[in-house]
């Protein structure tokens, strides 16, 4: 639910740019529909039921039983590999985002890919988080003297912030490194393999979705960079620096609702000034004794604290001064506490796990391609025919592909076409395909290109084939009188 509501967004935003303003309110309906689907019904109930399900165990032990924890991340996943580890942080990536993620990897890279998820630490905010990845015995908070942030989170009584954190790694194994992707992105290859050379353990540190959240500004857009941007690493770690043993992994996730809040999706805190010691919209730190309304007691970092932590329940939010209410982090929900673990390993030909899965790693989806030899389109309603490569069978499987034009700008022009391309016989003539396509009533130009967009079911484009339009009565779009 949550990766569909974050397609619908992406998609409502683009209708508002690309479509004519007169179907506004039929969009803005749409819109309210999902709204109430998402908001009300999903996280809601989805919310209210959690809240009750979990409440005991985080009030008695600060954590859900029997789940894996991210405070014993460094622990189980780096510390016991026998391998160079790279470890790709990734600020408020939530489950949902690595899901699609992991999807992505396993499909266009020769790697095992699992998808694993731990328990986030509370609050779930990126201090906290950021220092639960970190190696440590024990965490701890210390009262900061500063207008803004309280507390401090620190591992065996050090800073965990982000100029300390290469530090601490070094003083758990001397051969590691803490890099930032924004860094090494801009480096050229050189430079950046000088800066693993010798190393066991590399933390990268990437944070496009939580610097997008924040600003509130394409949050949804952001979390598609993001996936692109990981993409782009582990291509680098596999490709430039050998590295096969890769793990991606965040501090927390994050909550998102589009449409502006009510009061109804606010609770106030209860409690006096002077007893809180941080606040925030999903999280409250207050000193021992504070009994505020309505919120649920969390166990803090074991109960040796001299503080305690509430959090609000389902998806509501702690009434505070300022914004930042529809993009929100630190508390209990799953969207905001189930973290995700991907573990990436890359195959190389020779390895011993490749050999034994070859079919399996080296399955592919059949591809298509246009049959019809003429690229000059001369009616707003015609057809084309399309071929499936290969016959579905051994290490070749069954694919879903979008067809559709578009101007050179990228403008959809025509309506979208579906191909299953599951055809099994070894007959060619019997893996064709006829798909009628309908143009939009545009003005169109028969000195300009078009393309046919041929994408898979995700929307990732896989070709694209030029075309001329020439036709005599194509007419504006809306332009019905004319």
């Amino acid at each position: 639910m949550d990766t569909y509501y974050r397609e619908f967004h992406k998609s409502y935003s683009e209708s508002l740019k690309n479509y004519h303003e007169e179907l506004s309110d039929l969009f803005t309906h749409v819109m309210e529909k999902v709204e109430g689907l998402y908001t009300i019904w999903f996280l809601g109930q989805l919310g209210n039921n959690w809240s009750d399900a979990c409440a005991d165990n985080l009030r008695e032990y600060g954590r859900v039983l029997e789940v894996p924890q991210q405070t014993d991340f460094y622990r189980r996943q780096v510390a016991a590999s026998d391998s160079k580890v790279y470890v790709i942080i990734s600020d408020a990536m939530r489950y949902e985002v690595a899901a699609t993620l992991a999807e992505q990897l396993e499909r266009e890279t020769q790697a095992k890919v699992d998808l694993k998820s731990m328990q986030g630490i509370f609050p779930t905010i990126s201090k906290f988080g950021m220092a639960a990845l970190l190696p440590h015995k024990e965490l701890s908070v210390e009262l900061k003297s500063g207008k803004t942030e309280r507390l401090a989170v620190l591992a065996d009584g050090q800073s965990t912030e982000a100029p300390n954190r290469d530090k601490l790694l070094k003083a758990a194994d001397p051969a590691s490194v803490a890099l930032k992707y924004k860094d090494i992105i801009g480096m050229k290859r050189a430079d950046r393999q000088a800066l693993i050379k010798g190393m066991n353990v590399v933390y990268i540190y990437h944070d496009t979705i939580d610097e997008a959240g924040h600003l509130e500004s394409s949050i949804f857009s952001a979390c598609d960079t993001a996936i692109e941007e990981r993409k782009n690493m582990v291509r680098i770690i596999a490709n430039e620096w050998g590295g096969a043993n890769i793990l991606i992994t965040s501090d927390h996730g994050f909550l998102y609702t589009h449409s502006p809040l009510s009061e109804d999706d606010k609770v106030d805190k209860t409690t006096e000034s002077d007893q809180d010691v941080e606040i925030g919209r999903r999280y409250a730190i207050m000193q021992k004794g504070a009994q505020p309304q309505y919120l649920l007691p969390v166990k803090f970092l074991g109960g040796n604290m001299a503080y305690d932590v509430y959090a609000p329940r389902e998806s509501i939010r702690i009434k505070m001064k300022g914004g930042g209410l529809n993009f929100v982090h630190g508390g209990i929900s799953l969207q905001e506490m189930v973290v995700p673990v991907i573990e990436y390993h890359f195959l190389r030909n020779q390895s011993k796990e490749y050999k034994k899965n070859k079919s399996k790693y080296d399955t592919k989806p059949v591809e298509i391609s246009l049959l019809s030899a003429n690229r000059k389109i001369s009616n707003m309603i015609f057809s084309l025919n399309f071929y499936q490569k290969d016959a579905v069978g051994g290490n070749r499987e069954a694919a879903t592909y979008q067809l559709y034009f578009t101007d050179s700008s990228g403008k959809a022009i025509s309506d979208v076409q579906k191909i299953i391309a599951d055809k099994s016989s070894d007959n060619g003539q019997e893996r064709t395909f006829r798909c009628s396509f309908n143009l939009k009533s545009l003005k169109y130009s028969n000195t300009e290109t078009y393309y046919l967009v041929i994408a898979d079911e995700n929307g990732l484009q896989m070709q694209r084939e030029e075309f001329q339009i020439d036709i005599a009565f194509a007419v504006d779009e809306f332009d019905f009188f004319g």
